[in-house]
């Protein structure tokens, strides 16, 4: 069979990299890219609440369009939260931030050494993105003195963290593996709600 590629020809783009070039954000807009980052925030935030197989959440999806303006908002709320009328304010608003930073550390570790696929501002997003029950259940600590209302709203924002987890982490391991690689996400969500429990 004959080759018709002339010498040095460029072969011609895939259908991937032709969404790359569609995708290309150097000559739009302010307020497009600022619409495309609040669209992609509130894709992320409708996985967490409702953590269903979103079409959104196939292939590794949302690990892929990984952002961190979502988490930044969601860490500010809860530090804030946490922090507020303490004495000792700027620890607590400090340990939050090192306490999801060393988690997203670990949890890229974690996923590793399973055999999976994640890089650590991957494992920032999806771990910032499901703090955001933590975030309610710690409003709630703060607007209640009661503790039991403080445990109950507590244990559903744990557990509901826990469950948006699950769909980000099911392509990032391999199957079988899903709950060794929450295992250390829970821990540490229980500890930062631990400190959203005793807030006076």
């Amino acid at each position: 069979m004959a080759n018709f590629d002339a010498p040095g020809a460029q072969p011609l783009p895939t259908s991937v990299e032709v969404r790359e070039i569609d995708e290309n954000t150097l000559d739009e807009s302010v307020l497009k890219t600022i619409w495309r980052d609040l669209v992609t925030i509130g894709k992320n935030v409708r996985t967490v609440l409702i953590p269903i197989n979103w079409k959104f959440n196939t292939n590794q999806q949302a690990l892929r369009n990984w952002d961190l303006w979502g988490p930044l908002i969601f860490m500010l709320l809860l530090a804030t939260t946490l922090s507020w009328g303490s004495q000792s304010a700027s620890t607590i608003f400090a340990m939050v931030f090192a306490e999801c930073g060393l988690g997203a550390i670990v949890l890229t570790i974690n996923v590793i050494v399973l055999g999976g696929d994640i890089v650590f501002f991957q494992a920032l997003c999806l771990l910032g993105y499901c703090l955001f029950p933590i975030c309610i259940s710690a409003i709630v600590c703060a607007s209640f003195s009661q503790t039991w209302v403080r445990g109950i709203a507590l244990l559903l924002g744990l557990g509901w963290a826990s469950a948006a987890t699950i769909p980000f982490m099911g392509k990032a391991v391999p199957p079988g593996r899903q709950t060794l690689a929450i295992y250390p996400v829970v821990l540490m969500y229980c500890s930062i709600g631990w400190l959203a429990l005793v807030k006076s």
